[in-house]
């Protein structure tokens, strides 16, 4: 029986590294436990001492991917050095050129690769992105409830509702994104935002 150890976290987290690579790419129904534990180079025991099942994996896969992914953006947003409306925009530049340049405009979004695959099939992982999302986007929309009362974004929207807006069409730019193998989605979005924050 393997020990939860330094050596079993290490391994554990070598599991998620490579199979959250694995099922962002090919997808959770194309990704197998096989699939997993050969990259991870670990045996196929090992993977359900750790997790309780694939489902469980892509769950604290989810963890992970919105650690490594949102914590960099989050730090802009609080960045109280620069007025709201800007930490705005640098945040929302900085995932798009994320996309662009480190995954080279066919990844997309883990969550969002998932939340379409998954969502009407596994309510474990439809409610671990969901719960996520909300927290980001009531994250996002008090730095538009400050840019409100600054007079810096127009005071009589709501700011969830302008926050779930920019989240969606982000959403669907990577989308099309992926199927046109192009850019040029989330470099419309982008031009649309900055229409947005600074008419």
């Amino acid at each position: 029986m393997e020990m939860k150890t330094i050596k079993g976290e290490q391994k554990c987290s070598e599991l998620l590294e490579k199979g959250m690579e694995i099922m962002w790419s090919k997808g959770y129904n194309a990704t197998s436990v096989n699939d997993i534990v050969q990259a991870a180079g670990v045996p196929k025991g090992s993977f359900y001492f750790y997790f309780d099942s694939k489902e469980d994996f892509a769950v604290k896969a989810l963890d992970v991917y919105f650690q490594q992914n949102y914590t960099p953006a989050k730090q802009i947003l609080q960045d109280k050095s620069k007025s709201p409306k800007q930490r705005l925009l640098e945040f929302y530049e900085f995932r798009c050129a994320i996309l662009k340049e480190e995954l080279d405009c066919k990844m997309g979004c883990l969550a969002c690769n998932l939340g379409s695959e998954m969502a009407e099939h596994s309510e474990k992982i439809r409610t671990a992105i969901v719960t996520k999302e909300n927290v980001i986007q009531n994250e996002i929309a008090e730095v538009v409830k400050e840019a409100q009362k600054c007079g810096e974004i127009d005071g009589n929207m709501d700011a969830i509702n302008v926050v779930a807006f920019f989240e969606d069409a982000g959403k669907g730019a990577m989308t099309s994104m992926k199927e046109l193998k192009s850019a040029s989605p989330i470099d419309n979005f982008m031009d649309m935002l900055r229409r947005f924050m600074f008419s």
